[in-house]
């Protein structure tokens, strides 16, 4: 995301294109999620290892990218960044456009792909092999199908995703590049994506949840609570989203367990 960012600025700022500056964020994702997917995929190292290493690196590349391009600054605003085109709906009651209306074109498709997504996963053959892929990768090689390439088209998909997410942010939420703008947004999706089980319209409810409390945050800004808590909130709500979760998956494969019948061994039988 942070990668796509970086990408969607520098290149929004260099051709006055938002539509080019979405295409090169969706490029930078699509590779770091390939170089990703090299690691995991093919030489079988440890995911989260090469996850947290990637997102260091991410970091890292981009500040020094910003500083050699933009020389002396960790963040980089110009009036030649050509912004994401905002859509205004008129649904002629003045509460509803408020909640509706005036959002970028990206956040309107990012709802359509909800529902575009769970499609292909649950509808389509390669929904299939994609589930297949991540739970029974043994099924779906005996299927005759290549995990390793199932897995890459994923990864693929995801810096498309994540490339959409980096131009929104750096495009439309603001118009500029900071370090480390993301600000673990990407941690927040990651719990999304354990609190849903992977099921596409659960987690865009979640997100919109995690996305009211990141809204309140900012509106409380003004009050005297202090600024480092009210950073806190979204991560401190999906910490206890994750724990109030694992307790009733807990609770619930405990009452599972008692009331799954017992068998008895009676003289060498089963009863």
């Amino acid at each position: 995301m942070l990668a796509g960012a970086f990408a969607a600025v520098v290149f929004s700022f260099l051709t006055g294109s938002a539509f080019i500056g979405i295409l090169a964020a969706i490029a930078a994702a699509v590779l770091f999620s390939l170089f990703y997917s090299l690691f995991v995929t093919t030489l079988k190292t440890n995911n989260f290892a090469i996850g947290f290493a990637l997102n260091i690196f991410v970091s890292s590349l981009t500040l020094y990218l910003s500083r050699i391009m933009f020389p002396g600054q960790n963040a980089f605003n110009s009036p030649k960044i050509a912004a994401i085109p905002k859509c205004k709906i008129d649904f002629g009651i003045k509460i509803v456009n408020d909640i509706f209306s005036d959002f970028s074109l990206l956040v309107y498709f990012a709802f359509i792909l909800v529902f575009l997504i769970s499609y292909v996963i649950y509808k389509t053959p390669f929904g299939l092999w994609l589930r297949a892929a991540g739970s029974q990768p043994e099924a779906l090689t005996k299927s005759g199908k290549k995990v390793s390439m199932v897995q890459y088209a994923a990864s693929a998909m995801t810096g498309v995703l994540c490339g959409i997410a980096g131009a929104q942010l750096s495009l439309s939420n603001v118009v500029m590049f900071s370090k480390d703008m993301t600000g673990g947004r990407g941690f927040i999706a990651l719990a999304i994506i354990l609190i849903s089980n992977g099921k596409p319209l659960t987690a865009l409810l979640l997100s919109i949840f995690f996305g009211l409390f990141e809204g309140i945050s900012i509106q409380l800004q003004s009050t005297a609570i202090p600024a480092q808590f009210l950073f806190m909130l979204p991560y401190l709500m999906a910490i206890g989203t994750l724990i109030v979760m694992n307790v009733t998956k807990t609770k619930k494969e405990k009452m599972h367990s008692l009331n799954k019948p017992k068998t008895m061994k009676l003289n060498g039988r089963l009863s």
